[in-house]
Formats: C-alpha cells, sequence, structure tokens
C-alpha cells in the first residue's frame, strides 16, 4: 500500500494491484476533524465493485470493440460482464510504478507511470505514454492524468475514474442528498449503451435524497464544461459537502447493498466510438492532453 498525506488529509491506494484506492480522508474546513469519503476496496470485493478504477480508452462500454483482437484480446486484462460486452477498458488493473513524489504538511504529490503487459510491447499502446497524478491538500484529492501521443497517427480516447463514495462510517447511503450543477440525462438502452441526450429538461440543479433512489444513469453537463461542473452529496448530520468534478459526463450508480454510491467523472460517454454526441478527445500524433477530476470537501 502506497499513501500519500499532509498534515490532516491521508490517500491510500495499492499500485501494485491494478492502482486500486483503499481510503480517502479529508479534513473538514469547519472542525477538522477527519472523515473518510471513499467506500475503500476490500478483498475479495470483485475489483470493479469498490474503491476507484481507471477507465481508458474508453469508460464503461465499447460495442463493437475495435480492441478486440490480438495482443489485447483475449488477455488477462480483457474483461467483459455477462452478455460479453468489454468492461472499463484496457488499463484498469494494470500496476504502477512511482515517477516521482514530494511531500510537505500543505500539499503532497505522486506520480506514476503503468507498467504493460508483455504481449503489448511493439504494440499502438506502447507509442501512447499515460501518467497518473495524485496531488493531496487537507480538504482536496486532484486526479490527473497527462497522455502523449508518441506514434505517427492520431488517437482516439475516453477516459474516467469510477470511485465509491460513502459518507463517514454510516452503514448505507439513504441519509445523504445529491446535487449537481445542472445535466441532461442521456438514455441508455441495452448494455447500458447511450442512444440520445434528453436536452429538453435539466436534470440535478436540486437537492435528492438518496432514500428510495435507485441510479445506474449517465448525464452530460448542460454546458459541456468539464471546468465548471460537479456532482455532490452532503449528510444533514453535517456541515460539509462533498464535490466530485472534472467531467463533461458523469455516470451515476448506487449498487444493490446501498451502502455507497459511484460517481463517475469522464471526458465521453460509453461506446464512444459509436455514439454520435460522445465528444471523443482526438489527440494529435506527437502531442499531449491533461485531464483532471477532483474531489473536494468544503462547508456550506
Amino acid at each position: 500500500m502506497y499513501r500519500l498525506k499532509t498534515k490532516k488529509a491521508y490517500f491510500d491506494i495499492l499500485p501494485d494491484s491494478g492502482g486500486q484506492w483503499i481510503d480517502l480522508v479529508l479534513s473538514s474546513p469547519v472542525d477538522f476533524s477527519p472523515l473518510s469519503v471513499i467506500a475503500g476496496h476490500k478483498s475479495p470485493d470483485p475489483f470493479f465493485a469498490s474503491g476507484s478504477f481507471l477507465m481508458f480508452p474508453w469508460v464503461n462500454r465499447l460495442e463493437p470493440n475495435p480492441w478486440a483482437i490480438a495482443p489485447f484480446y483475449p488477455s488477462t486484462h480483457w474483461l467483459t460482464d455477462g452478455n460479453g460486452v468489454s468492461l472499463h477498458g484496457l488499463f484498469h488493473n494494470l500496476n504502477r510504478k512511482i515517477i516521482s513524489e514530494s511531500y510537505s504538511d500543505a500539499s503532497s504529490e505522486v506520480s506514476f507511470g503503468f507498467e504493460l503487459p508483455n504481449e503489448w510491447k511493439n504494440s499502438f499502446l506502447e507509442f501512447i505514454e499515460l501518467k497518473e497524478t495524485y496531488i493531496l491538500t487537507d480538504h482536496e484529492l486532484k486526479i490527473r492524468y497527462q497522455v502523449t501521443n508518441r506514434s505517427e497517427e492520431d488517437f482516439s480516447f475516453a477516459l474516467g475514474i469510477h470511485p465509491y463514495f460513502r459518507w463517514g462510517n454510516e452503514e448505507n447511503i439513504d441519509d445523504l442528498y445529491l446535487f449537481g450543477t445542472g445535466f441532461y440525462e442521456v438514455k441508455l438502452g441495452d448494455f447500458l449503451l447511450p442512444e440520445k441526450i434528453f436536452k429538453d429538461t435539466i436534470r440535478m440543479e436540486e437537492e435528492t435524497k438518496l432514500e428510495g433512489k435507485s441510479y445506474d444513469s449517465l448525464f452530460k453537463a448542460k454546458d459541456g464544461d468539464s471546468e465548471s461542473s460537479y456532482f455532490g452529496f452532503f449528510s444533514m448530520n453535517r456541515k460539509e459537502r462533498v464535490l466530485v468534478g472534472g467531467g463533461s459526463f458523469y455516470q451515476v450508480y448506487i449498487p444493490g447493498d446501498r451502502k455507497s454510491i459511484a460517481i463517475e467523472p469522464m471526458t465521453s460517454t460509453g461506446n464512444f466510438l459509436h455514439f454520435s454526441e460522445s465528444n471523443p478527445v482526438v489527440l494529435p500524433k506527437k502531442e499531449q492532453k491533461t485531464v483532471e477530476f477532483f474531489i473536494r470537501m468544503e462547508s456550506f
């Protein structure tokens, strides 16, 4: 386990186990008490059931999938759902190696590179360099990805993270309230593949109590601006709220046990190669793109 820490916050990750998140404890801006906000990954949970993981070079599902060829498929790094539709990108459970790190009481930072499977060597992905950086302060975790295309052709991709949230030691999320900056809902069809964006109604501007609610829903930021969009949640028993931002799209999912809620900021939709409104990132050859998400605790 690797721990990134400041004077009043810490973040635990497993670089040698696919980069799974174990815990994120932020300091309350109200009384400076520590508060855990992540439903950390615990064995023997399935890899996708808790903690958080990276979705790259696509998010959620991609069908038909042009990567379903050797050397990427079949592979131990290729997972599908019960319908045989490929899940969450090829990088989801790759191990990390530390590139750099720095610590202080106010702000600490660590950058990881990715260990590609041997069978991927000499493939196109060997020319796509991905760096993952975590920047921690007492009240916020920033998650930054730098994608560099060292190939001789353009590279289209989608990128997202899939963190599961909870509020401290509460047993379920039913007492939490969900809110956001305003979104259009994306209609999902078979296998949760996007079909249409409903632009007539703006959703998630008002607070919604999660008790009795069920989500496995996709939303697009109403103005398409990843820098100003976020989802947030809070408990009526506290004076803090947690914001999750940086995405142009967000998937919101509540597992059946209701012990957590996944809020997944993403650059694009699932099935981004085959959905006309997915807004994929097209990275020209020899260029670099930075994508940044955040998890922040504020008072209100």
